[in-house]
């Protein structure tokens, strides 16, 4: 189909023919004039197409847009063979000694689609278990099998029934029919013998029509039924028993119903699950003794350990410092203002600094699909640099000279934070603001802590396992022993490993943390001039998130080692502070019982 305003060429065309010079211009002033009309011509193309043709376009695109929304939720919807309900979902239970005989009739009509398959789900808990007499389809029984016109049965603690047949065309009904014994389903609350069973499935993504569910015994008590999801329940009683008539199942709509029998005249010994729960239930208090103990005794361990800690006696009261108390190295000035708690901001703090005193540069290479990337790469000469700074080189570098992108830089940093952490520990007791005996303490104290969370995460394994005898008491003792372990890991986090000579620097850098934080935070530029040094303190110090926020408002204080990939892009240090730096820091008895049944159902 050809339009008047198909294509801008076919425009291009009739504009070239329209503006074509006459003969009497010479051959340089023609090229000139078609040059011109050219140029003129890409300048007003735009408004050349009729308004109706732009309408056009609009329109088209609309309705393109239009088709797509209407697919996507056919698309989500494909997983499912087609529509379909159950008109009527109708179940017997009949007593039978301690075990409940159920036929389930679920009638469903397939409306579109093509459906090769019908299954049920049942769960056997609340039971001792549940075994399957016979299934049928239409009113024909089927044998087992995994083939067409036959039933398969799978699962252990959730039997799953699946009618396997021939593709049914739609529209067309169907009856499939399932029974089945669950056994030791009536047990004993006080006084009364109970059958409680969730009639329909829980998980169902039909609706159901009508139900009609019936206990056959005699004389029963019927208690109110339980429903959700349910347009109306009705009680009836149906001699020789009750009946319970629900309509407007909604998806997972369930219906619950419970009828009761004096003690001993349906069952004389409780079902085994039953005897389970109580014997679990007698054991519980010693359980939670044992847990008791085993929390008590490891709380005495934890505080055993702790008694060989010298307090500190200097007085730490942090006072506001507006200046650097001293020409550290930023990692050191970090742990310090930290009163000895290392961070992911210590290390990229150690490189940021080096790069501030022209050890490393930092440059920011082309963007990748509009990220940003950057790469460090070290100046050649001699540098006055620290142990635990040199060792900071060595991990970041991975032992070579070739420049290395930040970003595996920091992860090579991450992997080895214990040997970075140990270089540091190691400057700063070489200076007096470690005290051996505390950071000893303390780092016993933390191990008996994180040992103690490994072995309750472990233990939970061994608990899983105790489940089916005993339920979920056994989990009381690993749990103990976790709660223990946090309790361990807080009590180290208040401890620290500074001398008191270390904690008087400390409180001053903490101080001049401080400041800092309040220099990010203002809007105008102050008085006080910022400098790199300063910038390199209040990164490592954890105020990168700040400063970026400050550097975006005021781009004239980046650095000068800082090489952005391009000169006039003001706004590249901000970025390279907030997006890479600010990420580093994430490196581092007689009781009664639940309702049985209920379970799932589908067809496909």
């Amino acid at each position: 189909m050809r339009s008047r305003c198909s294509t801008s060429r076919r425009v291009s065309r009739r504009a070239s023919v329209r503006f074509k010079p006459e003969g009497w211009l010479s051959s340089r002033s023609a090229v000139s004039f078609r040059r011109a009309e050219r140029d003129k011509k890409r300048m007003t193309m735009k408004i050349t197409l009729p308004r109706r043709c732009d309408r056009a376009g609009h329109a088209w695109a609309g309705v393109l847009v239009a088709i797509l929304i209407c697919m996507a939720p056919r698309t989500a919807l494909a997983q499912w063979p087609g529509d379909y309900k159950a008109q009527r979902f109708d179940v017997l239970v009949t007593p039978r000694g301690g075990d409940l005989d159920v036929r389930e009739v679920i009638t469903f009509e397939f409306q579109s689609g093509t459906f090769r398959k019908v299954w049920r789900d049942l769960p056997s808990s609340g039971t001792d278990g549940i075994e399957i007499v016979e299934a049928g389809m239409d009113g024909a029984a089927l044998s087992r099998g995994e083939g067409q016109g036959q039933f398969a049965v799978s699962g252990r603690s959730r039997i799953r029934v699946q009618w396997n047949f021939a593709p049914q065309a739609t529209p067309s009904v169907h009856k499939f029919e399932l029974r089945y014994l669950a056994r030791g389903a009536i047990y004993r609350d006080h006084e009364w013998d109970v059958v409680r069973w969730r009639a329909l499935p829980a998980e169902h993504r039909y609706t159901i029509d009508a139900s009609r569910i019936a206990f056959a015994a005699e004389d029963p008590q019927l208690r109110p039924a339980e429903a959700r999801r349910v347009q109306s329940v009705s009680l009836l009683s149906v001699p020789p028993g009750v009946v319970i008539e629900a309509l407007g199942v909604r998806s997972n709509g369930w219906v619950i119903g419970e009828v009761r029998f004096p003690a001993g005249s349906m069952i004389t010994t409780l079902p085994a699950w039953q005897q389970t729960r109580e014997h679990a239930a007698a054991l519980g208090p010693r359980w939670l003794m044992g847990g008791g103990a085993i929390l008590f005794v490891s709380i005495a361990l934890l505080f055993g350990i702790r008694q060989g800690y010298p307090s500190p006696s200097v007085d730490t009261r942090e006072t506001t410092t507006t200046s650097p108390p001293a020409p550290l190295p930023a990692a050191l000035a970090s742990v310090l203002a930290a009163r000895g708690r290392m961070s992911g901001y210590q290390s990229i703090g150690t490189l940021l600094d080096l790069a501030d005193r022209g050890v490393l540069v930092v440059r920011e290479l082309p963007r990748v699909l509009g990220t940003r990337q950057y790469e460090i790469a070290q100046v050649p000469g001699k540098h006055d640099i620290e142990d635990h700074e040199e060792e900071a080189i060595r991990l970041a570098f991975g032992g070579g000279g070739e420049p290395v992108t930040l970003s595996k830089a920091r992860g090579r940093l991450a992997r080895s934070g214990r040997r970075f952490t140990a270089a540091v520990n190691a400057d700063l007791e070489s200076m007096g603001l470690i005290d051996p005996d505390r950071k000893a303490v303390r780092d016993r104290l933390t191990g008996a802590a994180i040992a103690m969370l490994l072995v309750g995460a472990a233990s939970n394994i061994l608990a899983a396992t105790l489940i089916p005898r005993f339920e979920a008491w056994p989990f009381v003792l690993p749990v103990s022993l976790m709660v223990a372990g946090i309790i361990g890991v807080i009590m180290a986090a208040s401890m620290t490993p500074l001398s008191d000579q270390g904690l008087i620097e400390g409180a001053r850098w903490a101080g001049f943390r401080r400041h800092l934080k309040a220099l990010a935070g203002q809007k105008e530029p102050g008085a006080i001039a910022i400098t790199p040094r300063w910038i390199v303190y209040g990164i490592a110090v954890g105020l990168a998130p700040q400063w970026s926020r400050y550097l975006r408002a005021h781009p004239a204080a980046a650095p000068s080692w800082f090489v952005p990939a391009t000169q006039d892009d003001h706004a590249a240090f901000a970025a390279f502070v907030g997006g890479n730096v600010a990420a580093s820091a994430g490196h581092s008895g007689g009781g009664g019982g639940g309702a049985s049944g209920g379970g799932g159902s589908g067809a496909g």
